[in-house]
């Protein structure tokens, strides 16, 4: 007859064993409790989570931080002058090209006066400071009337006038002499007044024109 022996197991047994079935139940539940791929998102974080120490060194851009979160630094050296442009277009012609647009009207004032002893001729000069295709054919409207040209010089001293190709020069005073045109031109006319003097005689003769382009 066989007889059974109870073994009473060891302290170091005992030990191993419980070591064991930790390894074995550690390595179980790590299993177990494995997150599945991107199941990871802003609600499963806890506040203040994220550290510096968590974060891969240079992978974050600017983007990633708010408006002034980054203080501006220092500011830089000037930087080499760029290179020259190239030219533009030339623009549209001004207002008054030259020569002036046809049918644009250029009005002036005139006037000359002097003392003179003996017969002597006065004469005034004036540009029309913008060039005309060809020269205009010159009216002198006197002050005592009457006017030789009413149908292209037709305005008043007050409000002087002139035809396309044509300068009228309205007389507003004159003192003594006669009055006349003279060299009229594309650039410009002169006016003359012819006057008589005896001792020491005051003449003068004033006025407005007008011209305008053919």
């Amino acid at each position: 007859m066989k007889r059974l022996v109870r073994l009473r197991p060891s302290p170091a047994m005992v030990v191993a064993c419980i070591a064991l079935g930790i390894a074995l139940g550690g390595t179980s539940v790590a299993a177990i409790q494995a997150l599945p791929k991107n199941s990871v998102g802003t609600k499963q974080l806890k506040k203040n989570a994220v550290i510096s120490s968590k974060v891969k060194n240079g992978s974050l851009l600017r983007a990633d931080f708010k408006s002034g979160q980054i203080p501006a630094g220092p500011k830089g050296d000037k930087g080499d002058k760029g290179d020259k442009g190239d030219t533009g277009q030339t623009g549209p012609p001004g207002p008054f090209p030259d020569p002036l647009s046809s049918g644009k009207t250029l009005r002036g004032h005139f006037g000359l006066e002097d003392y003179i002893a003996a017969p002597a001729q006065l004469i005034s000069a004036h540009s029309f400071v913008f060039t005309l295709a060809s020269a205009p054919t010159g009216v002198l409207v006197p002050v005592a009337g009457p006017n030789p040209d009413p149908t292209h010089c037709g305005g008043t001293v007050a409000s002087p006038t002139a035809a396309p190709g044509y300068l009228c020069v309205y007389e507003r005073q004159r003192g003594s002499g006669t009055p006349s045109l003279y060299q009229v031109n594309r650039y410009g006319f002169e006016y003359v007044v012819d006057a008589t003097g005896g001792g020491a005689s005051y003449t003068y003769s004033l006025g407005t024109w007008a011209v305008t382009a053919p």
